[in-house]
């Protein structure tokens, strides 16, 4: 079943391109620097064939702290595309546009006239002067179906969302992830050893100036942002004034280096104060081996005893590849179906695997925290937890963005995602567009709060305390409540 669903990705816009942290808006991805792509030739035959994404490689160890260092360190230029023939475009161009109108999951093309569209592209990308060009109309092309989810990938974009699920791709930069807010910067991941983690600072300090520049002099920071501000060159620095929680204003100065993707933990379990009830954080459904990942995050979480509930953060997780999502949904639930994804030519239920429920959770009670940044995979691990009657949902609702996408990638490296499937629940409705609605509604800004202090978290517990005591024994329900 995995093999199957490999080749589907469920993402939302936000996480569609290959990015990781380092100063970012609210709900966009991180934006990084990354390895560069290799020279791609293309093959003497250019006709485009579909393939499935490949399997996923073996999870990478992670490498012993490194220390900053005042030498550049400089990552190697983005690597030039190679050239194409204009019978090479002409070809990849069509496929393009033939699988747009024979499997798009909506016949009607979201209101766009398809076979205008042809019209007015054909002849641009003919006219692309450079690879680089060529590559930007085929991607303006499929931006107007304008469905959040369908994009097209250069070889070198294809490269990066590989290295990204790989856990190698590397950026330049201090390592820290933050919020955009009226305020300032503020942080809500430390890449760990990174320049960020060993000037000292912490997740929810707040970055007030880039070298004395006020972050919300925005005009002064340009198009680029104050991200621009603080990426650089490996070996120079970058000077930060920052405010700790009931602190006050401190500068940091951080020498900038690269930053490898794995320094971001993608999964993080704790137990919540008391001991009682753990807190399993999943960040996105689309690193190596995800379930796997979760399955010894809880593993070394219940080394000292068992755990009378579960809390799952999916509040920052943007989606990524359903054959994960259905493992980690495995790792609670024994077997069954979460829904079905439904396109113009096929229909599949999504099925749970049977056997791989992890010892000490069949019966553990579940809440999963959501928020308008849930959204695809992540909306559909939700919904699907609840369906099985696994799971309470606390929080606020969820994106809206369950598009189901299918690779096709061509012979010049290239890749379509496309959507051809539309995820339904179990009973037939569709929450395209609608997201997944809470049990438990808490509309409060959460990343302003420590994990004990959050109030979403808070809500959580008194689901599952409620659970615990009013649980008539069947284990596999929590108590509901109106």
């Amino acid at each position: 079943m995995r093999t199957r669903w490999a080749a589907l990705l469920a993402l939302a816009l936000a996480a569609c391109t290959p990015n990781l942290p380092n100063l970012a808006p609210v709900a966009q991805a991180p934006t990084a620097l990354p390895l560069p792509a290799p020279s791609v030739t293309p093959e003497p035959s250019a006709t485009p064939r579909p393939s499935p994404t490949p399997e996923p490689s073996a999870t990478p160890r992670p490498s012993p702290t490194p220390r900053p260092t005042v030498t550049p360190e400089l990552l190697p230029p983005t690597a030039t595309l190679a050239p194409l023939t204009q019978a090479q475009r002409s070809e990849i161009f069509d496929r393009v546009w033939r699988l747009v109108r024979d499997r798009y999951v909506y016949p009607d093309y979201r209101g766009l006239d398809w076979n205008a569209v042809r019209k007015d592209y054909a002849p641009r990308t003919a006219a692309a002067e450079t690879p680089e060009q060529f590559y930007a109309v085929l991607r303006e092309m499929i931006h107007e179906l304008g469905d959040d989810h369908s994009r097209f990938e250069s070889p070198q974009e294809v490269v990066e969302e590989q290295a990204v699920f790989d856990g190698d791709l590397r950026y330049a930069g201090v390592g820290a992830e933050v919020r955009e807010l009226p305020d300032g910067a503020l942080i809500t991941k430390i890449a760990h050893g990174g320049p960020a983690e060993q000037a000292g600072l912490r997740p929810r300090d707040l970055i007030l100036a880039i070298g004395g520049v006020p972050i919300s002099d925005t005009a002064h920071f340009g198009p680029d942002g104050p991200i621009g501000a603080v990426r650089g060159l490996p070996g120079t620095t970058v000077r930060l004034t920052v405010r700790s929680p009931s602190g006050v204003p401190r500068e940091v100065t951080l020498t900038r280096r690269p930053i490898s993707s794995d320094a971001f933990t993608q999964v993080e379990a704790l137990r919540l104060p008391g001991g009682r009830v753990g807190l399993l954080r999943i960040d996105t459904f689309y690193v190596d081996e995800l379930d796997q990942r979760v399955r010894e995050a809880l593993g070394r979480l219940t080394r000292d005893g068992p755990l009378e509930g579960l809390i799952i953060d999916v509040r920052e997780n943007g989606g990524g590849r359903i054959d994960l999502m259905l493992a980690t949904i495995g790792l609670f639930a024994d077997g069954g179906a979460i829904g079905s994804s439904s396109g113009r030519a096929e229909s599949e239920r999504l099925r749970v695997p049977k056997g791989d429920t992890l010892s000490g959770f069949a019966k553990t009670p579940i809440v999963v925290l959501i928020g308008p940044e849930t959204a695809s995979a992540a909306e559909m691990f939700a919904a699907g937890m609840r369906s099985l009657g696994r799971a309470r949902v606390v929080g606020t609702t969820s994106a809206g963005n369950t598009e189901n996408l299918v690779a096709h990638d061509f012979t010049d490296g290239s890749r379509l995602w496309l959507a051809e499937l539309a995820y339904h629940l179990p009973d037939g409705r569709l929450i395209e567009g609608q997201g997944v609605r809470p049990d438990r509604a808490v509309d409060v800004e959460w990343w302003r709060f420590a994990p004990p202090d959050d109030p979403q978290i808070q809500a959580a517990l008194e689901e599952i305390y409620h659970h615990a005591t009013t649980s008539t024994g069947s284990g596999n329900t929590i108590a509901r409540r109106n």
